[in-house]
């Protein structure tokens, strides 16, 4: 009796049809296209909160802070109170690791781009030169920073060919 009952709920169960559809748990990761990025990055925004800093440039004899944000950009800071420094601005820019100064150029990178910034007049911050494409992409660059920073979890398999993923708050 019980081995004829199983046989008739799996036989049910395989032709009785199910309308469970599967939804991901993860969300799609952000973009930005390369055009979009290479048109409104880097962007000089009011000063933001740092969170996780990583490289420090001294500029200016100390008197200002370049301080670097992983994949966000870099935050300039007025230091000649060292007591009390004060935060000026931000520099957005997608997708940024290094940086370097030589003169009054502040030499970044944006994901796959070169950029120059001309800083000698740090309330008025230009972009002054990008050569495209001469680092190599690793996809994963922002999408580990997003988990890292929270339990959520992200997909990033939907192939990007011309475009970004990026991470901002």
């Amino acid at each position: 009796m019980f081995k004829s009952l199983s046989a008739i709920a799996i036989i049910v169960f395989i032709f009785s049809g199910c309308d469970y559809k599967y939804k991901d748990p993860c969300k799609k990761a952000p973009t930005i296209s390369a055009k979009d990025l290479r048109e409104h990055y880097p962007k000089v925004i009011a000063p933001k909160k740092i969170e996780k800093a990583a490289k420090i440039y001294n500029y200016k004899d100390g008197n200002i802070l370049l301080i670097n944000e992983k994949n966000r950009g870099i935050h300039i800071i007025d230091n000649k109170n060292p007591q009390k420094p004060l935060n000026l601005s931000f520099i957005e820019i997608p997708g940024n690791i290094d940086m370097a100064v030589k003169g009054d150029y502040l030499y970044v990178d944006s994901f796959t781009d070169l950029v120059v910034l001309d800083i000698h007049n740090l309330h008025d911050i230009k972009t002054v030169y990008r050569k495209e494409d001469i680092f190599p992409y690793n996809r994963r660059q922002a999408i580990d920073d997003m988990q890292n920073k929270s339990d959520e979890c992200y997909r990033y398999d939907a192939g990007i060919e011309s475009g970004f993923y990026i991470w901002f708050n």
